[in-house]
């Protein structure tokens, strides 16, 4: 008797003790701020199709690198991307900060030379540009991309300064 009475508060007493340690290992890694993931590196593609002026219709290809995290609960996402987009009517080559959030909403701010060839909206042929272009998703990629650009290159009697618009899935 006196035996199972000393093997019962052995028992009880592992219990008791280790109790504590079983319910915090089954807490999940949200649950508490403190336990934020660590930032990671990744290298991923950039691609998007694009239709609007002056390239008509375009698709971009390119490489972004960037880190990733989880706070709160949330995952976070900053990237620069490097992108050509060839199209019907122009090109343009960009270096790209995104920053993206839940569910593919975000924006990205992009420093692009843009060339023009064949018959471009907006603006004459065989022009060269400079200048930067905002990207707005608000839900999955998908939205607007509005450029300013100043003429670098080409006919010196055509305007210097024009205004892109276009509406895309992507980069």
């Amino acid at each position: 008797m006196m035996r199972s009475k000393r093997s019962a508060a052995v028992l009880m007493a592992t219990v008791y003790l280790s109790t504590p340690a079983l319910l915090h290992a089954q807490r999940c890694r949200g649950c508490a701020a403190a336990e934020d993931t660590t930032p990671s590196m990744h290298v991923v593609p950039a691609v998007g199709i694009h239709a609007g002026t002056p390239q008509k219709l375009s698709a971009a290809v390119g490489v972004g690198l960037g880190v990733e995290w989880q706070r709160n609960g949330h995952d976070y996402s900053r990237n620069v991307a490097l992108f050509a987009e060839p199209g019907l009517s122009a090109g343009r080559a960009s270096l790209a900060y995104v920053d993206n959030g839940r569910f593919g909403s975000g924006f990205s701010v992009a420093a692009t030379v843009l060339r023009t060839w064949k018959d471009p909206w907006t603006v004459k042929s065989n022009m060269t540009y400079a200048g930067a272009d905002i990207l707005l998703w608000p839900i999955v990629f998908m939205g607007p991309r509005i450029g300013v650009f100043r003429r670098i290159a080409g006919d010196a009697t055509s305007r210097r300064w024009f205004v892109s618009l276009d509406l895309g899935v992507g980069l």
